[in-house]
């Protein structure tokens, strides 16, 4: 999964979507929680010309898993979620198509709300992300 979101950010380097000045793997911070210092680690922290992405790559996210990394999204301006496509199923928005939902939403907690959160779909069978977007655009919060 990482070598798919590398392969990714290059892409969006040569396609100028981005301008990537750097690309840095396994960057250890110094994050604070509840008045303690302690370190963590960004799968990828990419410098921009105008700002700062931190990504996590999540090979079997939960929501407890989501919530621990939430913290780092305060040390960057924009902080990407990388989730297998078919993964946190319960959550994710669902198309309508003419008939109502039989089964209760279920819904990400307040913190989720943040707009520097984003998440990227992406399907290791094909090898591609297959959707990008806020994060809550693609899944239920509250």
């Amino acid at each position: 999964m990482h070598l798919i979101v590398f392969h990714e950010l290059q892409k969006m380097r040569v396609n100028n979507q981005l301008q990537i000045m750097d690309i840095a793997l396994e960057k250890t911070v110094l994050l604070e929680k509840q008045g303690r210092e302690r370190q963590g680690r960004f799968d990828f922290l990419v410098q921009a010309k105008n700002k700062t992405i931190g990504i996590e790559v999540l090979t079997r996210p939960s929501q407890g898993k989501l919530k621990s990394k939430l913290p780092y999204s305060n040390e960057v301006d924009e902080f990407i979620f990388v989730l297998p496509h078919d993964s946190m199923e319960f959550y994710r928005k669902k198309k309508m198509n003419g008939f109502k939902r039989r089964a209760p939403k279920k819904f990400f907690s307040q913190d989720f709300s943040n707009k520097k959160l984003k998440a990227w779909m992406l399907d290791c069978k094909q090898a591609k992300i297959t959707e990008k977007g806020s994060f809550r655009k693609i899944f239920e919060v509250k």
